[in-house]
């Protein structure tokens, strides 16, 4: 039978599941407590969220949502969950972990698929998302743009042309 503070916690962890548009499970051990508040303030800056929760809670609230990892989620992991940006959470992460060696990446889940350590540190190299929507407003823009100096190109060739028939003509 299982007791009322797990079922509490499974309720909370499903929630945050949902709630989460990336998942990052790492191993913990070996951080200091004031290595983890710096970490947890990190991950407040991106909207993420770490967590040390027990990995059959974290197995069964994944299971909802179709992902199995029970394979995965032996030992110590702690959950680190991105809410509105999975790329600024994935940034932090590996940024820290270049920093202290700590915490180890173990995987992700991203759009509902279990994904590798390479993956999530290549997630962290994409650019911000304001980056991307001003590079393809850049390029949405571009064929415009180009138009618009052929068309003012030839403008300025006939006007140059008029020009110079008009000084020729002035002097003859």
């Amino acid at each position: 039978m299982p007791s009322s503070k797990n079922i509490s916690s499974l309720t909370d962890i499903k929630e945050k599941v949902e709630k989460a548009q990336a998942i990052f499970l790492v191993d913990y051990a070996g951080l200091t407590h004031m290595q983890l508040e710096e970490f947890r303030r990190e991950l407040a800056n991106s909207n993420g969220e770490i967590e040390i929760l027990k990995n059959t809670l974290v197995n069964i609230a994944l299971q909802d949502k179709k992902i199995d990892a029970a394979d995965r989620l032996k030992g110590p992991h702690a959950v680190i969950f991105a809410y509105n940006d999975p790329i600024g959470t994935a940034k932090a992460l590996v940024a820290f972990n270049k920093k202290n060696q700590l915490p180890v990446i173990k995987f992700g889940i991203f759009e509902n698929s279990i994904i590798e350590e390479g993956m999530v540190t290549q997630l962290s190299t994409i650019p911000p998302k304001e980056v991307l929507i001003a590079k393809l407003l850049g390029l949405l823009n571009s064929p415009i743009t180009s138009l618009v100096y052929d068309l003012n190109f030839n403008i300025q060739k006939l006007a140059q042309l008029l020009s110079a028939i008009e000084k020729k003509k002035a002097s003859a």
